[in-house]
């Protein structure tokens, strides 16, 4: 369409030339001036014709030029968004929110509870079954096996509070060893969209009470961030993190110490910088002494 419209090429005439640096640096400048479209998008374009360069590349290496001034362009830079996820007050609201008293706000209570705690997956959180509960009746030693990416198996042990009512739903809903716990107000298996819907539905009747979660986009792995952020926030070490939240590798789980100090960041702004005159703290005699020697 843009070549088409420009440069009066129609598909059917478009070569690997049209692709070119100034070719596509023009279409750059369209979609952010003509259409309006922000960074991530421009980018999702860029790279697609990127990909296809690099087929080209191979295929037919004597475009070669070109593509090496194609794949030279920069991506637009895009700030990242802040990883998002809930205090314990929003979580209390929305918890409130479940009315125990049917078996819907019954299940629904513990898949929240259950995410909170374990920051599972929602995969692995739908393929729990009785059997995968150990220790069940022991409440303050029970845990929950669940099964990754790779099948890779590992064991995650759970509240005291969050067992009781675990113990509570399994004997009031009468589930078999080899039944899942969630499922549907049809009988049958839960599924991801569901549990996506139902969080989505809890916590905008939650943000009454709670009304920052409406500027959230809660999702069934805001608990998963939240779980780890409360583990990185209690002293947690973040190679346990890591094992705990099923992690292949240190580096995925040490965007969780980033995103923690970007907020403690946000929080110190707000504070205000060396200026700000209701700064009171004056250091000690031993701390000024202390710094002096270094």
């Amino acid at each position: 369409m843009f070549l088409s419209k420009y440069y009066n090429i129609a598909a059917s005439n478009v070569e690997i030339n049209h692709l070119n640096r100034e070719y596509i640096q023009k279409f750059i400048e369209y979609l952010e001036d003509n259409r309006g479209n922000k960074a991530a998008t421009i980018n999702n374009r860029l790279a697609a014709i990127k990909a296809f360069m690099k087929y080209v590349s191979e295929e037919a290496p004597e475009y070669s030029n070109t593509v090496h001034q194609t794949l030279m362009i920069p991506f637009q830079k895009q700030e990242k968004p802040m990883m998002c996820f809930i205090t314990k007050d929003e979580f209390k609201s929305m918890t409130d929110c479940c009315d125990t008293s049917t078996a819907i706000g019954s299940r629904d209570k513990l898949m929240l509870l259950l995410l909170y705690n374990t920051g599972a997956r929602v995969s692995e959180l739908l393929g729990v079954r009785r059997s995968d509960i150990i220790e069940l009746d022991n409440v303050s030693h029970t845990y929950v096996k669940f099964y990754g990416k790779g099948r890779k198996e590992r064991a995650v042990p759970i509240w005291r509070s969050t067992a009781s009512y675990l113990k509570k739903y399994v004997n009031t809903q009468k589930i078999r060893e080899d039944e899942h716990i969630f499922s549907n107000k049809n009988g049958d298996n839960l599924t991801r969209s569901g549990v996506r819907f139902r969080i989505t539905h809890i916590a905008q009747k939650a943000s009454v009470f709670s009304p920052t979660l409406a500027e959230k986009n809660i999702t069934p792995h805001t608990f998963r961030h939240s779980s780890a952020m409360n583990l990185l926030q209690s002293g947690v070490d973040i190679s346990t993190i890591a094992i705990w939240l099923g992690h292949s590798s240190i580096e995925t789980t040490h965007k969780y110490m980033t995103a923690d100090i970007e907020m403690k960041r946000k929080v110190m702004e707000t504070v205000g910088d060396m200026g700000n005159t209701s700064y009171k703290y004056k250091p000690s005699n031993d701390i000024l002494a202390f710094l002096k020697s270094l």
